[in-house]
């Protein structure tokens, strides 16, 4: 094909690319109490400066939304925000809300309320959780409170902000939302509060989904199975292997199964645990020379600084060109390693050329001390790029350290002044809102580093953030409930993929699996819990303790390489027994839609059961594990540390 047929070609892949884009719609719907300011909020979403607007939606001191009403984006029609009546009055009670409302036709949802979280609060939460949609919780009317608030003599606006915040957020992670997103806000003055924060995360929403939806294939699209049920995040309820629990994923299953035919449920499963092993996560650490940025590169795949395999460090510059470190478990996420900008051979102009910024998904900019011109500058270029970073402030330890020998010393007080001397650096510089997170090499979970992380999870599209969850060094036990939500999310999608490609008859049962699925999940689950040799004698090396005291810390699974076909038949033994104690009578109605499998419900369920027995046992040795590597540090850790400290 000559150049000219090329280009058309390119050109014809290009707007298919964007009319592919233009046909997934994205509907929002807003719920909540009536009064609470759902409509105003549809108006503002939509860019409306006053609800009197032509097309804007209705709004009034009583209530005036009887049906679902439509109301298109007029920038983006492909986003449509749906004004749904309020919940729980004479017209709408509660318990026929959510049937009445149709909520499996919705892509996202925003809860909307104005003081209290209620108990139709909860029931927006739980079913939205059931369907594994998203949401916002968003509090209105902030300024009425505020206003209340200003009576008080010892009134502080940031106190009775975070007080409003603190306590949804408590009561969404109550019902099990592990980092539940909470926005205030004002209806009169958008610019106060959270609403850009929304508009913005929103934004985040339709762009994720858009990118998720464009990756199925052309015969699945406009399925609502493939809408509905894409892999979010959202927890089951419950964390023990309950009727509850079984309970709630029949109803997961049945919602499943009520849309499509066993095998293209099947086929999208396959499709869907092809994406989360594929997905690929570049995070690239870059910042002056000697700020410590090789050392974060091996802190956040959990190794010390020497190791084989660990990148180097020194107190010269070491790193001259962009160096890859696979994480050592999970390749496909790439910590990537930059030369210092700003030295001789890595002048600022040509820094980003020589270092190639577009490969990478996002940056973390590191610096020791002040941040810099060149700091700034490649935040710059990175804005430019559409790609998230983060500024980090390394080495906080050792300023605390120093900070200790002076009088009256108190070290909150030392670290907000860095905090804030860090911001209003950067904010000379021209950024006018600078996020800066400060940390130390040595303890990820002191200081701003779960703050981080955090940060950096929720900025992630999906299969990207199931990626860095899984392969996050294991720093707190808060990362080792992430990672059991994580892998959660999956168990009756493996379970019933094994069960419909079984190919082995499981003796002494009356159904087939397929053994090798459920052993190789297995292994992954202990990969991710840090549980195989390679893991412990990282962590081993990290902490100065031998590795055959931290395997004995685990009590409840087989080491990864122990585990064969052999062992997976006798765990679906012992959970083919344990279920059929309490829940024979659950998986009655799932007889018939899973007669096309070996065995039918009993198959699905008992290898559910063990996929589900076996997480909760790997978490559980997970802690032990943590809890025994961070008892009191070996001679050897303390110097190692104090050798690195000098080092940097």
């Amino acid at each position: 094909m000559g150049k000219a047929g090329s280009k058309q070609t390119l050109v014809r892949e290009d707007e298919d690319v964007k009319a592919n884009h233009r046909s997934i719609t994205f509907d929002i719907a807003i719920t909540g109490m009536t009064g609470a300011g759902k409509s105003s909020l549809v108006n503002a979403l939509r860019g409306m400066r006053t609800d009197e607007e032509a097309g804007a939606a209705v709004t009034d001191v009583i209530q005036c939304t009887m049906e679902p009403m439509a109301y298109v984006h007029p920038v983006h029609p492909e986003i449509t925000m749906w004004d749904l009546p309020g919940i729980g009055t004479s017209e709408f009670e509660a318990k026929k809300y959510v049937k009445d409302m149709h909520f499996y036709k919705y892509d996202f949802f925003i809860i909307v309320s104005e003081d209290r979280f209620t108990e139709e609060d909860i029931l927006l939460v739980r079913e939205i959780q059931k369907i594994k949609k998203k949401f916002f919780y968003v509090r209105t009317k902030v300024d009425v409170s505020m206003n209340s608030e200003r009576k008080n003599p010892d009134f502080n606006a940031d106190k009775v902000l975070e007080k409003i915040r603190k306590y949804c957020c408590e009561n969404l992670t109550k019902e099990g939302e592990t980092s539940p997103r909470v926005f205030l806000i004002s209806r009169w003055d958008l610019s106060m509060y959270d609403f850009p924060l929304l508009q913005k995360a929103l934004w985040k929403e339709w762009n994720d989904f858009k990118r998720c939806a464009s990756k199925l294939p052309l015969e699945l699209k406009g399925k609502r199975y493939d809408r509905t049920n894409k892999p979010l995040r959202g927890p089951f309820l419950g964390s023990a292997i309950s009727r509850t629990v079984l309970k709630i994923e029949l109803d997961t299953l049945r919602l499943a199964l009520e849309k499509d035919d066993l095998p293209d449920v099947i086929a999208n499963i396959q499709q869907e645990l092809a994406l989360l092993k594929n997905a690929t996560l570049d995070i690239a650490i870059t910042g002056r020379s000697g700020a410590g940025k090789s050392s974060l590169t091996n802190a956040l795949r959990a190794m010390t600084d020497y190791e084989k395999e660990s990148a180097e460090t020194g107190v010269t510059q070491t790193t001259m060109e962009p160096k890859p470190y696979p994480h050592p478990i999970f390749p496909k996420v790439t910590i990537w390693d930059l030369p210092g900008i700003g030295t001789r051979e890595f002048k600022a102009k040509q820094y980003l050329k020589n270092v190639n910024f577009s490969r990478y998904d996002f940056f973390i900019i590191v610096s020791s001390g002040h941040f810099t011109e060149n700091d700034f500058m490649l935040a710059h270029e990175i804005q430019k790029m559409q790609k998230r970073f983060y500024y980090v402030r390394t080495k906080v330890d050792v300023n605390v350290e120093s900070e200790k020998k002076k009088q009256n010393f108190r070290e909150d007080e030392t670290l907000e002044k860095i905090r804030n001397d860090c911001s209003e650096n950067l904010k000379k510089a021209g950024d006018s809102s600078p996020r800066v997170f400060l940390m130390s090499r040595w303890d990820l979970n002191l200081y701003d580093f779960p703050s981080l992380h955090d940060t950096m999870e929720e900025e992630l599209d999906d299969l990207k953030r199931h990626a860095f969850i899984l392969t996050s060094p294991i720093f707190s036990g808060e990362i080792i409930k992430k990672k059991k939500m994580a892998l959660k999310t999956l168990t009756w999608k493996l379970a019933l993929l094994s069960c419909f490609v079984g190919t082995f008859a499981v003796p002494g049962l009356s159904f087939a699996c397929d053994i090798f699925i459920l052993a190789e999940a297995l292994i992954h689950f202990c990969r991710v819990f840090g549980l195989d040799e390679d893991s412990l004698r990282i962590l081993a090396n990290r902490v100065g303790k031998p590795v055959e005291e931290l395997r004995s810390a685990i009590k409840n699974t087989p080491m990864p390489k122990n585990i064969n076909p052999g062992v997976v038949l006798g765990l679906l033994s012992k959970s083919l027994f344990c279920y059929t104690l309490t829940m024979v009578e659950l998986i009655c109605n799932f007889v018939p839609v899973l007669g096309s499998i070996a065995g039918g419900a009993s198959s699905f369920f008992c290898t559910f059961y063990l996929l589900r027995s076996f997480l909760q046992n790997v978490e559980t040795d997970a802690a032990n594990v943590r809890a025994t590597a961070s008892k009191q540090a070996s001679s050897k850790r303390v110097l190692d540390k104090a050798q690195s400290v000098r080092n940097l």
